[in-house]
């Protein structure tokens, strides 16, 4: 994938709703961050992290826009998971990037966006927890 932007626009012009369409544009950058873990230059990954940082922003606006309808707490529980990802990416991205707690949580989100609609708030929440878990960095 070139961009997350064209992950974006890929998921667009598939014919499902929208949740299908977020579940799948989470699974292409997981996918990419997958394959970048297996690759030893490392170049690949941090593509994809860069990817994954780009779709985490972008989901932070949508929440954090007035007219989103989702309930407010699971908003806040998102939005918390998202600002994790972007901390875990900015802090690590050339060094110890812990890609499979950024894999473990895309994968949450996936299950929950294709679970239906209370298990999108089950999976917001294990996501928080996920996230809330993660130690912080110490390394400088």
């Amino acid at each position: 994938m070139s961009s997350g932007i064209d992950a974006y626009r890929q998921a667009a012009r598939m014919k499902t709703d929208f949740r299908s369409q977020e579940a799948n544009l989470f699974k292409q950058v997981t996918y990419s961050l997958i394959q970048g873990k297996t690759k030893k230059d490392g170049l690949d990954l941090v593509r994809a992290a860069t990817d994954n940082r780009l779709l985490w922003m972008t989901v932070i606006q949508l929440l954090q826009d007035d007219q989103n309808q989702l309930p407010a707490p699971l908003r806040a529980q998102l939005i918390s998971i998202g600002q994790a990802v972007i901390k875990e990416t900015d802090d690590n991205i050339t060094g110890n990037l812990d890609v499979d707690f950024l894999i473990d949580i895309n994968t949450q989100i996936i299950e929950g966006l294709l679970g239906g609609g209370a298990p999108a708030a089950d999976a917001g929440q294990s996501a928080a927890a996920a996230a809330a878990q993660k130690p912080a960095n110490t390394s400088v």
